[in-house]
């Protein structure tokens, strides 16, 4: 070894094990460029403070949902994957790894899922039935994408319907996320219900990896659907990312009655609604609402609401909701139940 790293293991050895100490030695470090004695140096500070900002920073680190990691660490967090040196999302991977053969394969179905779509919506009852035959008997994977493309964006419920049917009954990771797709994000119950169903117990290590970023999703109804496909897979390693989905933040856009004062908050089966006494002056005259919390009109009083239509505000809000079907994944999975603790939960874990 170089004389210079030979002083370092000296200094290394005979340093007290403190934070200023490490970081002395780091810095020592950075002058004489030993990058990586360096980052040993920093990361044993950070075992003595997890909170120094400086030296996470320099160690690349961010902090997520109140703890640090590794950049890496929060790519993969958030659902991406390293491919080729950079960071893309599970569906561009999937793209990017079809060979030339496997896009011509795929092609080719482009034109017959068009034809039997059009007889099976046609009015030649010959042609109707043979096109449905058509499209139920389809089994290779190579069609999913002409599937999805024609009937999986469809207005008509029955012909989304049809989609996920046959996707669930074909094997390999394929169809997977376009059912989850379904399952997360279709407006129709039934069509979720089947896709979700549609996911057989060989393709379920390819549905978490759409299923599980859902948890973050802006829309609650969303992280609600991903919660239930999770609690009916039961793979063990989703409980970090079910405890950090028991209680989200999410934002709504609601009418309310224009140039009053409306309070929002949380009602007690944890949703947000209307709060406190302010609620009453966005449907009563200020006058009205004044004397009602007051006591002055003990027997109530007739409002008549003012002739042509009443004036009303957008805004937004926002708040906090407890997952009911987050809790019951996590009760179905580890058999254990602290309610909407996230702390209890994390000690347990």
């Amino acid at each position: 070894r170089s004389p210079v790293v030979e002083r370092y293991e000296t200094l290394a050895r005979r340093i007290p094990d403190t934070v200023e100490a490490h970081w002395a030695l780091a810095e020592w470090c950075r002058e004489r460029r030993l990058m990586e004695q360096r980052r040993e140096q920093l990361e044993l500070l950070v075992e003595l403070d997890p909170d120094h900002k400086e030296a996470r920073r320099i160690l690349g680190h961010v902090r997520h949902n109140g703890r640090w990691m590794t950049r890496d660490d929060w790519m993969r967090e958030r659902g991406f994957v390293r491919h080729n040196g950079r960071w893309v999302t599970q569906q561009e991977l999937d793209l990017l790894q079809k060979s030339d053969a496997e896009r011509a394969a795929e092609t080719e179905w482009f034109p017959k899922v068009r034809l039997w779509l059009t007889w099976a919506s046609g009015r030649n009852a010959q042609r109707q039935l043979e096109g449905m035959t058509s499209l139920r008997e389809i089994t290779d994977a190579d069609a999913v994408p002409a599937l999805v493309n024609f009937l999986g964006d469809n207005d008509d419920n029955s012909v989304r319907l049809l989609c996920v049917e046959v996707l669930g009954r074909m094997s390999g990771p394929k169809p997977v996320a376009a059912l989850v797709h379904h399952a997360l994000f279709d407006d129709d119950d039934q069509v979720r219900m089947q896709a979700r169903r549609g996911v057989s117990s060989d393709q379920y290590e390819t549905a978490l990896n759409y299923y599980v970023p859902a948890l973050k999703n802006d829309s609650n109804a969303v992280v609600r659907r991903a919660a239930r496909a999770i609690g009916d897979i039961g793979d063990i390693n989703t409980v970090p990312y079910l405890i950090e989905a028991l209680i989200t933040e999410h934002k709504w856009k609601v009418q309310v009655p224009a140039n009053n004062a409306v309070t929002f908050g949380t009602t007690s089966t944890g949703q947000l609604g209307m709060a406190g006494s302010n609620a009453l002056s966005g449907y009563l005259p200020p006058d009205v609402a004044l004397l009602a919390r007051t006591g002055q009109l003990p027997y109530g009083a007739i409002v008549v609401p003012p002739m042509g239509t009443p004036q009303t505000q957008t805004v937004t809000i926002k708040g906090d909701v407890k997952n009911d079907e987050v809790l019951e994944a996590l009760q179905t999975i580890t058999g254990q139940n602290f309610g909407f603790n996230k702390t209890r939960w994390q000690q347990w874990w």
